[in-house]
């Protein structure tokens, strides 16, 4: 179910709720700890919007939906950010299998490490777009502090006491477009 606000709804799916900013960037919700519908007009407001997503009932794995291994995820991973961009400073990437119920990843500025929770506390093993995308979200964090200059900025702008800053929101963008446009050109090439 997409909410738009809470004057439109479209029929979809439930169980994860999304608010999707208009940059392009997510953040999850959770419906405990929030109101959905103070959250959808806050969300109208600034021309995001709020997704809800269905937990899909458990089916046997078809062949098409192969999963690699964990230990194969952090090299796959770099391997797809070469595709789309060359980091100047380097950076440890760790993808942790402890099961977590909201966290999905985290950078460590001072050490420069990306962490990525491939399972989830209820359901296992999550998605491996879902990891690739939040290993890219912590990627922009790396980025933003090593290499603001990269994306038009002098230096990283983070406001203390706030996780996310234009330039951060701006470097996310542009690495999930780079990653759509070479999924696009995979696709169209024989």
């Amino acid at each position: 179910m997409v909410v738009d606000g809470p004057a439109r709804v479209l029929d979809m799916p439930q169980s994860r709720y999304w608010l999707v900013l208009p940059n392009g960037g997510r953040q999850r919700i959770d419906p405990a700890r929030f109101d959905l519908a103070a959250v959808g007009e806050q969300a109208r407001r600034i021309g995001a919007t709020l997704i809800v997503e269905q937990q899909m009932p458990a089916v046997a794995p078809v062949a098409s939906s192969f999963q690699p291994p964990a230990t194969a995820l952090a090299p796959l991973f770099r391997a797809r950010l070469s595709r789309i961009y060359a980091c100047r400073v380097d950076y440890v990437l760790d993808v942790n299998e402890r099961a977590t119920a909201r966290v999905l990843g985290g950078y460590y500025k001072r050490t420069r490490v990306v962490r990525v929770y491939s399972r989830d506390r209820l359901t296992g093993r999550r998605p491996i777009e879902e990891l690739f995308d939040t290993f890219l979200h912590e990627i922009a964090h790396h980025l933003e502090y090593t290499e603001p200059d990269a994306f038009r900025a002098s230096a990283c702008q983070r406001v203390p006491g706030r996780m996310h800053s234009p330039l951060f929101w701006r470097i996310l963008g542009d690495l999930k477009q780079r990653w759509a446009d070479i999924q696009a050109e995979d696709r169209a090439s024989p």
